[in-house]
């Protein structure tokens, strides 16, 4: 009789049953029109984990007294497990084909770009292929398939794997709802679990298999290794020689990043109402690793790159979008706390800009 240690069968017969308690949570929520009384699941799913908690003390007990076949009773549980994992994974394939995920409304996408939260920004992005959808959608459902048959088990779990990995990263870091994440969570220990009952026969066919492939033969065993290397070195130096990353590699002295209002402007020492919609009054500046002038029309911007000396307050910048704009900002820089002031020249005119940092507009 196969014996595993206490912890081994709680933990497959407590996730059974976490698995199985929130399908029938997910599955009785959609079946009925106002959904089930919040405390009829509660009970429900406490009574699971009671349960199964309370089975995984009296099947250790028994399994000392051998009057358990541990072997049987672990196939349940990781039958149940196996079926609960599918079922779950599929409702949310099935809940993607059928366009019950992903969707953003309309009216919501005219928003801007920069008032969308995480979460809404993921959805967006996913919601804007279906094709992708599906693709994702199908993989979930044909992964949890292979998962309930014994021979084609271990090609399901390395198909849910980077599924529910790459599920529990975005949640993670797109800030969805705990909810959601926790159950990846779970979802991937139930699937980590299957593939480390197989850790045996996975060792041996990845590390003791004998190698088809002939290998190449170097006299020095320290040049072949440090060639290995060179495929992370090599991009690393050319990625490095990137001149965008000056800021952050090499501390290119930077005017604070930021969405800047302007709050007054004059050109050739003539003030002008930044309220005017003429067109060609500047309203926004976005600065980064770039400077952008914005105009009253949003198609309008000037995209640049910009020098700022840090010791005599200068900047210096030069457009490189529009094309055919070749008049260069130059200007003396005040700072006086979350304002900039811009006092220069810009082609032939001069200019005098202030700036006032600001957030992003937010929207419901």
């Amino acid at each position: 009789m196969e014996k595993k240690s206490f912890a081994q069968n709680a933990f497959v017969c407590i996730l059974a049953s976490i698995v199985i308690g929130d399908s029938f949570v997910k599955i009785a929520n959609r079946l009925f029109t106002n959904g089930v009384p919040p405390i009829v699941l509660a009970v429900t799913v406490a009574v699971m984990l009671i349960s199964s908690t309370i089975f995984s003390i009296v099947w250790y007990r028994k399994e000392r007294k051998g009057t358990i076949d541990s072997s049987r009773t672990r196939a349940w549980f990781q039958g149940l497990l196996r079926y609960g994992i599918a079922l779950e994974l599929c409702l949310l394939g099935w809940e993607k084909i059928f366009h019950l995920q992903f969707i953003t409304p309309i009216g919501k996408l005219d928003n801007p770009f920069s008032s969308f939260s995480l979460t809404d920004l993921l959805w967006a992005f996913f919601g804007q292929s279906y094709s992708f959808i599906l693709v994702i959608g199908f993989i979930q459902i044909i992964g949890s398939v292979l998962l309930l048959f014994s021979r084609t088990r271990l090609v399901g779990v390395f198909i849910l794997i980077p599924v529910l990995l790459n599920i529990i990263l975005l949640d993670f870091f797109y800030e969805i709802a705990s909810g959601p994440l926790t159950l990846a969570i779970i979802l991937f220990g139930g699937v980590m679990y299957f593939l480390l009952i197989e850790y045996d026969r996975l060792k041996a066919f990845f590390f003791n298999a004998k190698n088809e492939l002939p290998t190449v033969q170097f006299k020095s065993q320290t040049f072949k290794n440090l060639l290995r290397l060179s495929v992370v070195i090599v991009p690393l130096i050319v990625i490095l020689t990137n001149k965008r990353l000056a800021p952050y590699v090499y501390k290119k002295t930077q005017l604070p990043r930021g969405r800047y209002e302007v709050k007054q402007l004059s050109m050739n020492d003539k003030n002008i109402d930044v309220r005017d919609c003429r067109d060609s009054i500047v309203t926004m500046v976005y600065i980064e690793h770039d400077i952008v002038f914005q105009y009253h029309e949003v198609d309008k911007r000037l995209f640049g790159e910009y020098i700022y000396d840090d010791q005599t307050k200068q900047i210096k910048a030069v457009w490189h979008y529009p094309l055919n704009r070749n008049d260069t900002l130059k200007a003396t820089v005040t700072k006086k706390g979350s304002e900039l002031i811009f006092d220069g020249t810009m082609g032939t005119s001069k200019i005098r800009i202030e700036l006032l940092k600001t957030d992003p507009p937010k929207y419901p």
